[in-house]
């Protein structure tokens, strides 16, 4: 019992004589680490507001040259999410170089990025944004300013093929392309048949690839309604290819000679019915079934 009552009198001891930290007192870099994890939203509605100090650190344009957005949040605050996203990309002053935005329907901050960037980002990222798919002349203007840009992933959210043909002109350092749907649900749907009548399959974004991406390393198709002869154009055209997704493409045929040169020319390919987990973006634990009577 004393031994008992000995042992929780030094812990007790122990405890007290441990300093409290004080968080002012962190590195500014660790600091700004912390910072950056709490995301934009919780950054301009509660963390710079907290004491000069941190709010000297969230106006660093180092602590904004990497952004992500995201549009579901509903922050009920001053700021609406899209002003949030433009006042993230001036506070980089030009030193941005990777974004990522989510649920946006506001065609118009592809631009903004694209103006504000100083010709700086080199990757961007861009998921269910579907406001872009109707506005063709977006593409064409913001890509002409994004002279550097290495990496460009969509997650529903489509390209035009004048927009393609637009990265392949300005954009001499792409080498990674995403263009990922979930077009490929409407399968279960419909079948091959339906869809086909309904004039879902087309070649257009991969022959636009082929046509103008000719440095491509890596590119990542999911779900695209592509023909063999879009995936033929691909091969043509982009000889430096290292990697080639293909899930959910199924209408394509790989039983032939194309299927063989596919895998000869490439390092790395997905195949139509390899599983899409840790596809971000598109990834549901659904699976993806095919009716063998509707091929």
């Amino acid at each position: 019992m004393y031994v008992y009552q000995y042992m929780m009198n030094q812990q007790k001891a122990i405890k007290l004589e441990q300093p409290t930290r004080n968080w002012l007192d962190l590195p500014p870099e660790l600091m700004a680490n912390i910072l950056y994890r709490i995301g934009v939203v919780d950054i301009f509605e509660s963390a710079e507001k907290v004491c000069t100090a941190w709010r000297k650190i969230c106006k660093d344009p180092a602590m904004w040259m990497v952004v992500y957005m995201d549009g579901s949040t509903d922050p009920n605050g001053r700021l609406p999410l899209d002003k949030m996203c433009e006042y993230a990309i001036d506070r980089s002053k030009g030193q941005l170089v990777d974004i990522t935005i989510t649920e946006f329907d506001y065609a118009k901050i592809l631009v903004y990025i694209a103006e504000r960037s100083s010709r700086q980002l080199r990757r961007l990222t861009m998921a269910r944004c579907y406001d872009i798919d109707y506005m063709d002349g977006i593409w064409t203007k913001a890509l002409k300013k994004l002279p550097l840009l290495e990496e460009l992933s969509l997650y529903e959210t489509k390209i035009t093929r004048r927009g393609i043909k637009t990265a392949g002109r300005y954009c001499s350092m792409l080498k990674t392309l995403k263009v990922n749907q979930e077009e490929y649900r409407l399968w279960d749907e419909y079948g091959y048949r339906e869809f086909k009548a309904k004039k879902i399959i087309n070649d257009r974004v991969a022959m636009a690839i082929g046509q103008n991406l000719h440095e491509l390393r890596h590119l990542e198709l999911i779900g695209n309604p592509m023909s063999n002869k879009g995936l033929g154009m691909i091969l043509d055209g982009c000889h430096h290819l290292e990697s080639l997704d293909l899930r959910a493409c199924f209408f394509i045929d790989l039983d032939g000679d194309l299927g063989k040169r596919c895998l000869q020319q490439i390092k790395r390919v997905k195949l139509p019915y390899d599983s899409l987990e840790g596809c971000p973006f598109i990834y549901q634990n659904d699976g993806m079934t095919c009716d063998a009577d509707d091929e």
